[in-house]
């Protein structure tokens, strides 16, 4: 039996009762606090540096882990290729033949942490089931809004989704989308590919997209242009208290479009993007309160994703889980 749920049960896993938690702010983590060189903020470097790549599992993948076991949760991973894409892949010098090898590695890699994590705890796949997941991003800038042809979006992400697809992945997620064109491109990439992919755009502290475009908007016209293709959709990189009130209008006025997001990646900050963008220091927010308004999101919303995004690491993963039980 696999150790994690297989792309074939996804569905059907993301559906039950269970709660599933993501990892943490990986990025904000490496850079801020583990002091790694997070060159083009893009982590898939430490997979290659064995060091630093065992200090993260330890301080703080094998941590989130064991919480979802100590709360009866399911997990969701990262495989840290957020930006293994042909852009950034030769910003860092590399050749796009490297590319395959960067993502298919990174696959691997965390599904032999899933396999470790269970040999080494004792937990079943039962008890704490497991999605293989790989998070993608956006081409450029996941605070600012681009202009993309769905066209482009496909044939660029492409690229990465078919090699992703080739592996053992159960899931993709498309973390920080600001736009539905390369949204809606991405989805049918996934698509074509046999891949199943999860939907997650972030929004401002007004509850709208980078661009102003609402919420509600973005999850219709991505729906509408893929067949609703996508698992879910979620938010990400953004604070409760920005997410919240938008929620919380359209449940009350009734619109089914609020019942197609499913979770929230939270930062720790309820600091804005352009605040943060500038911030020299890492803002850990308040973790008891962070994780207190995840509980009382995830029980109003019945959403069934919860974790954590830029700020957040082992410690608010923990409390978000517990308050979510």
């Amino acid at each position: 039996m696999s150790n994690h749920v297989g792309r074939n049960s996804v569905a059907e896993a993301l559906s039950s009762d269970t709660t599933f938690v993501t990892f943490a702010g990986t990025e904000t983590f490496l850079l801020f606090l583990q002091e790694y060189p997070l060159r083009e903020f893009c982590a898939f470097e430490v997979l290659d540096n064995e060091a630093a790549w065992t200090r993260l599992k330890r301080e703080l993948i094998r941590p989130i882990a064991d919480a979802c076991t100590a709360h009866g949760h399911g997990l969701i991973t990262d495989a840290l290729v957020w930006r293994a894409t042909p852009d950034f892949v030769e910003k860092l010098g590399y050749s796009q033949a490297d590319l395959a090898r960067i993502n298919q590695q990174a696959v691997a890699i965390i599904a032999s942490f899933i396999d470790e994590w269970r040999a080494e705890s004792g937990v079943s796949a039962s008890a704490a089931p497991a999605i293989l997941s790989a998070e993608l991003g956006p081409r450029g800038d996941g605070y600012k809004t681009s202009d993309i042809s769905v066209d482009a979006a496909f044939d660029y992400h492409s690229k990465q989704i078919e090699v992703l697809a080739g592996t053992d992945l159960d899931l993709a997620i498309a973390l920080t989308m600001t736009n539905v064109n390369e949204t809606v491109g991405m989805v049918n990439a996934a698509r074509k590919h046999g891949l199943p992919i999860g939907v997650s755009p972030t929004v401002e502290t007004d509850g709208t997209l980078p661009g102003g475009m609402k919420l509600s908007e973005f999850v219709k016209q991505v729906d509408d242009a893929t067949d609703g293709f996508a698992a879910f959709h979620m938010v990400n990189c953004a604070h409760p208290e920005h997410l919240v009130p938008t929620l919380a209008a359209a449940k009350a006025a009734g619109e089914g479009w609020v019942d197609r997001i499913r979770g929230l990646r939270a930062n720790a900050s309820n600091m804005s993007h352009e605040e943060l963008d500038n911030s020299t220091e890492i803002d850990r927010g308040d973790v008891q309160d962070l994780a207190t308004q995840m509980g009382s999101m995830r029980s109003e919303f019945s959403m069934n994703i919860v974790g954590g995004c830029c700020g957040t690491d082992a410690e608010h993963i923990n409390a978000i889980a517990k308050a979510c039980s």
